[in-house]
């Protein structure tokens, strides 16, 4: 989700610095952000990355990515199709909201109750043309089901596609229905070739030319930084971000819904940015995957020293926090996931209020990062006292050194999203000089950090050695009033 957010944060600055209206912005950010997991997974099959300790964890990023992407969907194709503009009065957002409650609950219905009792009964259809008949007659009902309820009717292809995907009949309907997803795929690709515009591939051509590095910005470097932080390897860290940087047929389907939306002005303009933009994407994902060792030696070697220890420091101890072990040396506290979870949604108050309520959620989502750093310090240092930092030349001490360091590069990077969100209705720039702070944050913690960890362990070397002559100067001492004791006899 933090992948998504970043993604779809830079989309949003695109449209943004074009002066594009919001309703625009919105869908612009969403071709922008919504990876593809068809090229993910065939980009993991083809370097036979599968075995990979990340790759688990990337999959499971695709999974949620593509249901937040269908959330997020739903509630703009709400907003915006139906409505032909974001300024809804209070009776269209209510019967909205009713409308993908509806929606929601049916399909929980179906998933929890209705299939289960039911999938016996329909895979004893022998007939291979009635239960094809069948699975489309369920298609058309939930795309027109969607429809009804103020969404788009892809999303309701999707929720059924989620409903039967733990079902037995998961593996007929793949079998028997994968010529008519191959033919409707490639049905689809064409026409959405077919309304773009060549002459206009000028005209959004710069646009590509800053959307492609921000994603690789986002995907290859920060995403791939948080994996590092969160305790994975470096090269782990990069082979994921590589394999986040494609994009197809998820940003494509933005682009579609986005064209039929009556309030979106530029939809002649997102349609030729989508397919050059996904095009360059899933060409250049499968190259970065490939060099992925290679992209991360290099950026090993440019980052600075005191960054290296301090990012290090920080994935060892998440490391025990967040990656999943066997041998649970280190529990989690609930008080760090309650006050996690009560700062997002502190963090959703803030971006969807103005006005008085806008700065009483920000001193609200401010308190409640001071107190998820408090937290999360006091409970890190169980952690820091299980992980071993030797051959990095710091000493852990009791722990409280480097667990307020690791917690503080959290919640300054809690404390930059907070500002992010708040600073973001007055000038969308002042964000950038948020996340610029943030950054030289990090710097300067991570300089001071080192100071204090040198000084540490210079102490504890020099205690070290002055015990080593204590201990040395002792024994020597007890071998001479041994020797003595052993002469003292003859001497009389």
């Amino acid at each position: 989700m933090v992948n998504t957010g970043i993604d779809l944060f830079m989309g949003v600055l695109i449209g943004m610095a074009l002066g594009w209206p919001l309703v625009d912005t919105l869908f612009l950010a969403g071709v922008v952000a919504m990876g593809s997991a068809a090229i993910t997974g065939k980009t993991l099959m083809e370097f036979n990355k599968f075995s990979s300790p990340e790759t688990e964890f990337l999959l499971g990023m695709i999974v949620v990515e593509d249901f937040v992407s269908m959330i997020v969907l739903t509630i703009m194709g709400g907003l915006m199709v139906e409505s032909g503009g974001v300024g809804l009065g209070a009776g269209d957002l209510t019967g909205m909201l009713v409308g993908v409650l509806a929606f929601y609950g049916f399909f929980i219905f179906l998933a929890v109750w209705a299939i289960p009792r039911t999938a016996k009964y329909i895979q004893r259809i022998k007939s291979d043309e009635l239960f094809v008949l069948f699975a489309l007659g369920m298609v058309f009902l939930s795309s027109a089901l969607a429809e009804a309820a103020g969404v788009p009717a892809i999303i309701g292809v999707f929720f059924l596609g989620m409903v039967f995907a733990e079902t037995k009949l998961a593996e007929k309907m793949d079998t028997k229905l994968s010529p008519l997803r191959d033919a409707f795929v490639a049905i689809f690709f064409v026409f959405f070739g077919m309304l773009i515009d060549p002459a206009l591939f000028g005209s959004v051509m710069m646009i590509v030319l800053v959307a492609v590095p921000l994603v690789l910005l986002s995907d290859l470097i920060i995403t791939a930084a948080l994996a590092y932080l969160l305790g994975f390897t470096g090269r782990g860290a990069v082979s994921m971000g590589a394999a986040l940087c494609g994009r197809g047929a998820e940003s494509l389907m933005y682009a579609s819904v986005g064209n039929s939306a009556i309030a979106v002005t530029k939809g002649a303009l997102i349609y030729p940015f989508a397919g050059a933009f996904c095009l360059i994407l899933s060409v250049l994902a499968p190259i970065l995957m490939r060099f992925s060792d290679t992209i991360h030696k290099a950026l090993s070697g440019i980052m600075p020293r005191d960054l290296k220890l301090g990012g290090t420091v920080v994935s060892r101890t998440l490391g025990k926090v967040v990656m999943p072990s066997h041998l649970r040396l280190f529990q989690r506290s609930k008080r760090i996931e309650a006050s996690l979870l009560a700062y997002f949604v502190l963090l959703i108050v803030v971006i969807v209020t103005s006005g008085e309520y806008h700065v009483l959620a920000f001193a609200g989502a401010l308190a409640m990062t001071w107190y998820v750093y408090q937290v999360l310090w006091q409970d890190l240092k169980a952690a820091v006292r299980q992980t071993s930092y030797d051959t990095l030349g710091v000493s852990r001490g009791d722990g409280t050194q480097i667990a307020k360091f690791t917690a503080g590069v959290v919640a300054a990077g809690l404390l930059a999203i907070v500002l992010v969100a708040f600073l973001f209705q007055y000038a969308w720039w002042l964000s950038l000089l948020a996340l610029a702070g943030y950054f030289l944050a990090v710097v300067l913690m991570s300089m001071g950090f080192k100071s204090s960890a040198r000084l540490h362990s210079n102490f504890a070397l020099r205690e070290r050695d002055r015990m080593d002559r204590v201990g040395r100067s002792s024994g020597v001492r007890n071998l001479f009033v041994s020797y003595s004791s052993i002469q003292m006899p003859g001497m009389h």
